[in-house]
């Protein structure tokens, strides 16, 4: 039926820990107390449905063919993991805005060569160990960085997911996403875990 059928789904099945943010179409958190652990594949579908979301509320600089103009927006996954998976399902299901298309990249010397091509890049948790060479790569370049990893924002990158008190959560880092020319809508401002802000780490709730 194709990813976005399968992934509303996901969603449907689990409507009663989807707690809504009011924001448009799709950004959740999910409360997954009443379950032991969440199927590794229904969270993975879930956060790849957030991502896909968190770039309509992202504002990268004039000089990039940005998807507020209208333009596909490239999405860049470093390494493999299972997450890696539901992102290109949904970016290949397409009918969505902004128009999603999706590059491996298998290494940092890849990355090196093919930053120019992205707006944003998901880093796997096959390429955690590399954390900080992907950083220097990309330093200053206005592309959104995320990670699975719970202390990649900390660690300068612009956005991780994060389980917190049995939901998934998201952390930002406004600093990062300053010094890539990133604009982050105040809408994330409000529902993150945790903002970095002048070198300081700044638990909301």
């Amino acid at each position: 039926m194709g990813a976005m059928v399968n992934m509303m789904r996901y969603l449907s099945s689990i409507h009663r820990w989807l707690i809504p943010f009011g924001l448009a179409l799709l950004l959740v958190m999910v409360n997954v107390s009443h379950t032991a652990a969440m199927r590794p594949t229904m969270e993975d579908a879930v956060k790849a449905a957030m991502l896909h979301n968190f770039v309509k509320f992202v504002r990268w600089p004039a000089t990039v063919s940005a998807p507020e103009k209208g333009n596909s927006l490239v999405l860049g996954v470093l390494g493999h993991d299972p997450l890696q998976e539901k992102l290109f399902k949904l970016a290949a299901e397409g009918g969505q805005a902004p128009l999603v298309r999706t590059l491996q990249i298998n290494s940092v010397q890849e990355l090196a060569n093919r930053k120019h091509e992205l707006q944003v890049l998901y880093v796997s948790r096959s390429a955690r160990a590399d954390i900080d060479a992907i950083l220097r790569v990309l330093q200053g370049a206005p592309i959104l960085t995320v990670c699975d990893d719970e202390l990649f924002a900390e660690q300068g990158g612009i956005m991780n997911f994060v389980r917190h008190n049995s939901r998934i959560r998201f952390d930002i880092n406004l600093d990062a996403a300053k010094e890539s020319h990133l604009q982050l809508s105040s809408n994330l401002h409000d529902l993150a875990r945790v903002i970095v802000v002048d070198g300081v780490s700044r638990r909301r709730r």
